[in-house]
C-alpha cells in the first residue's frame, strides 16, 4: 500500500514572468484548511431540527520555513510580496514531486494574499518564519482534498 509523503508537497511562488514558478527553499511544512460558512434553511414547519446548507468557503494556507539563503527567487520574493504595502495578491502553487516538481504536478494553484505572521530568533536555533496565505480569488486548481 502506497502512502502519501508530506516531503513530496512543496509551495512554489510565481516569478515576475507570468506562469513561471519558483520553489521557496527551506520549507518544513505546509498545511491547508478550508471552512465553509453555514446558511440557515430552517423553516417553522420543520420539527425539532434546524437545517442548513454550506455557505462560502474560506481558505487558509500556512507555511513553516527555515529560510535557506540566498534565495532571491523564492523566500526573498515571498518576503517582499508578503510585506508589500498596500497588500498585493500573487499566485502560488503546491506541487507534488518534491523539489523536482513540474507544472503538471500542481495540486493547488491560486491567487492569494500573504502575511509573514511570525519569525523566531531562538538562542542556539535556526531562524524560523511562518507565512500565512488567504484566498484573493477562488483557486484555479485544488485537488488536495
Amino acid at each position: 500500500m502506497a502512502k502519501k509523503l508530506g516531503n513530496d508537497y512543496l509551495l512554489w511562488i510565481e516569478s515576475a514572468t507570468p506562469g513561471t514558478y519558483n520553489l521557496v527553499k527551506g520549507q518544513q511544512s505546509v498545511s491547508i484548511s478550508r471552512d465553509a460558512g453555514s446558511i440557515d434553511t430552517t423553516t417553522k414547519d420543520e420539527a425539532g431540527y434546524g437545517t442548513s446548507a454550506p455557505g462560502l468557503k474560506s481558505l487558509k494556507i500556512s507555511l513553516d520555513i527555515i529560510p535557506n539563503l540566498p534565495d532571491a527567487t523564492g523566500y526573498t520574493l515571498l518576503e517582499s510580496q508578503c510585506n508589500a504595502a498596500p497588500a498585493v495578491a500573487f499566485n502560488i502553487q503546491i506541487r507534488k514531486g518534491g523539489a523536482a516538481g513540474a507544472t503538471a504536478d500542481a495540486v493547488f494553484q491560486g491567487l492569494v494574499y500573504g502575511n509573514l505572521s511570525s519569525t523566531e530568533f531562538g538562542q542556539n536555533d535556526a531562524v524560523k518564519a511562518k507565512a500565512e496565505f488567504t484566498a484573493a480569488a477562488a483557486p484555479v486548481k485544488d485537488v488536495l482534498g
